[in-house]
């Protein structure tokens, strides 16, 4: 088997992973139940819902900017070989089965839910980066992105899995406050854009 084997154009690649991201963002929301419960009970059936809501409202937004995160870098991803499509493939999974622990932390809100989920999307960001790493080193990228611009892209990808490894440090002390500490992924974004536009120049659109 020639693992070296490339070719041109992320095509089908970009195609298969549009498709299970928009399968996920479906069954996410295939979680939730209408309460069977009489009618004056209902309001309470609701809001005992509460850490389901809050799972799947995250979960929506993170496996979104993954969504965005991976149509953005492989506007510069421009070849492939087999390990890369493996490694997207690697990523896919992870993605793919984040819909389980989502609901697991919904219906029981407890620490080890809170890890389980964590530990998923700390695949998910690390899965991400690792296809922007190889495909980087193997020379699978557009030529305007250079060395350094490759290099803070990497960092990009791993601010998301720093802060939910942080945050299943943080839920052994208090769940509450776990639940909150992906809040920080937003504004080391900035950070990042920031960084990225001194050293670099402007983001393109």
């Amino acid at each position: 088997m020639v693992w070296s084997l490339g070719g041109e154009g992320t095509d089908r690649m970009e195609g298969l992973s549009d498709g299970l991201f928009a399968i996920v963002l479906t069954l996410l929301v295939l979680q939730f139940e209408v309460p069977d419960v009489p009618a004056d009970e209902l309001s309470a059936a609701i809001v005992d819902q509460e850490t389901l809501l809050i799972s799947y409202l995250l979960s929506f937004l993170v496996v979104g900017l993954y969504w965005i995160i991976h149509h953005n870098l492989f506007r510069y991803i421009v070849g492939h070989d087999r390990i890369l499509l493996w490694l997207n493939l690697l990523f896919l999974l992870s993605i793919s089965f984040l819909p389980y622990p989502t609901e697991v932390l919904g219906s029981y809100g407890t620490r080890f839910a809170w890890t389980l989920y964590a530990i998923n999307f700390v695949l998910v960001g690390a899965l991400m980066t690792a296809v922007w790493e190889y495909a980087a080193r193997a020379g699978y990228t557009d030529e305007s992105i250079d060395d350094r611009a490759a290099q803070l892209i990497t960092v990009r990808g791993l601010i998301s899995p720093a802060v939910f490894a942080l945050s299943i440090g943080i839920a052994a002390v208090n769940l509450t406050l776990a639940f909150y500490t992906p809040l920080l992924i937003a504004p080391l974004q900035m950070w990042w854009v920031r960084r990225y536009q001194r050293d670099v120049g402007p983001l393109e659109e």
